[in-house]
């Protein structure tokens, strides 16, 4: 999820070092921008205990260099486990300086319904949005057998109301919309998400997922970097000898339709694609051979499996179920950073759950 060279070490109840400036308000500013952006926040080194949420780690090597990774789960070449991780849904109300209000709470029971935490009959399995995109990036060893890797049920802890400064907010009803949004810094933001894991006690050993409604961030000016629909991050705390606990956790916000003018950029989008990174990359610090997005406008270098195709116009999975349809985000699957080929995925494929989307590896960055 790193749009740009955005790498910040964020401790846990240490102040974050993302940087904090004073905006002025404006009534209209990037209305119907094309799609939402998303970082990560923060990298911990893979721990040695169990003080965080379970996971393995294994290495591909990619033109003679060996690549580690870790991820969420038990390995699949050695395991048949299912893994569950408890998780936990903190919805943010904010207050904007005139006294409107933008709640999630008034969302939580969409997500609930949502494919990252109900079973849908995917190619890969009958099962949540996240797993069948692990079960397919590793079905050469897991057909067949009951490997799974799942959020659990979430807990829906209080609803976090905030009051939010005037300098540290754009909002407006927007025009292609017709709802209010808004932008903060996401410096502030970002230290009230980190109040809120703390002072909720929320276990290293659970995912919190922040939700926010139609509330995005941007980073020093809106008009330079905006607007950030979600991230993953990893924080530890600093005494424990390489022993202490490890905290993942993510944001996502929920968009209405209009929001953004790529029609696939609506309500769990971000979810899906943060849910998928978490799960690849839980402790922000994979490393891959450096790639270009899937239109070919800018690089990276990490195993962030949302971020190649959220560029593209059609990068949705919809999905209908309990009355609503959804737009989880399709992912790009590890042999696509590999460069293997064939990819040992289900089908050959490189991204799921649409394996139509791309269908080569990644190209190397010029």
């Amino acid at each position: 999820m790193n749009l740009v060279s955005l790498r910040t070490v964020w401790l846990l109840l240490v102040t974050t070092s993302l940087t904090s400036a004073v905006f002025a308000q404006k009534q209209s500013a990037n209305d119907g921008i094309p799609g939402p952006k998303f970082i990560t926040v923060g990298s911990a080194t893979v721990p040695r205990t169990s003080r965080t949420v379970p996971h393995w780690t294994s290495s591909f090597t990619t033109d003679g260099v060996v690549y580690p990774f870790t991820m969420v789960g038990t390995n699949p070449a050695t395991s048949n486990a299912t893994t569950t991780v408890p998780t936990v849904i903190i919805p943010f109300r904010f207050v904007l300086p005139d006294g409107s209000v933008l709640d999630a709470s008034t969302k939580v029971t969409n997500v609930l319904n949502s494919p990252n935490f109900n079973n849908y009959a995917y190619t890969s399995g009958n099962t949540q949005f996240g797993d069948a995109v692990q079960r397919a990036e590793f079905w050469s060893s897991v057909a067949g057998d009951n490997y799974h890797v799942l959020l659990g049920q979430p807990a829906v802890l209080p609803t976090q109301t905030i009051n939010v400064p005037k300098n540290q907010v754009v909002f407006f009803v927007g025009s292609h919309s017709g709802k209010l949004e808004a932008f903060m810094s996401a410096a502030w933001f970002t230290q009230k998400l980190t109040n809120a894991i703390n002072q909720l006690h929320v276990p290293a050993t659970t995912l919190p997922i922040i939700l926010t409604y139609n509330t995005f961030l941007y980073v020093h000016d809106i008009n330079v970097f905006c607007c950030i629909g979600g991230y993953h991050g990893a924080a530890s705390s600093r005494n424990g000898n390489g022993s202490q606990q490890v905290q993942t956790y993510i944001f996502a916000a929920w968009a209405d339709p209009g929001i953004f003018v790529n029609p696939s950029s609506q309500d769990v989008n971000a979810l899906s694609h943060e849910v998928s990174e978490w799960m690849n990359d839980p402790f922000v610090n994979n490393p891959t051979p450096p790639w270009q997005f899937a239109n070919g406008a800018g690089c990276q270098a990490n195993l962030e499996t949302g971020d190649p195709v959220e560029v593209l116009p059609n990068d949705a999975f919809p999905v209908t179920m309990n009355g609503f349809t959804y737009h989880p985000q399709t992912e790009a699957l590890l042999p696509w950073f590999s460069r293997e080929a064939p990819s040992s995925a289900l089908g050959g494929a490189y991204t799921y759950p649409d394996t139509t989307l791309v269908t080569v590896p990644s190209s190397p960055c010029s």
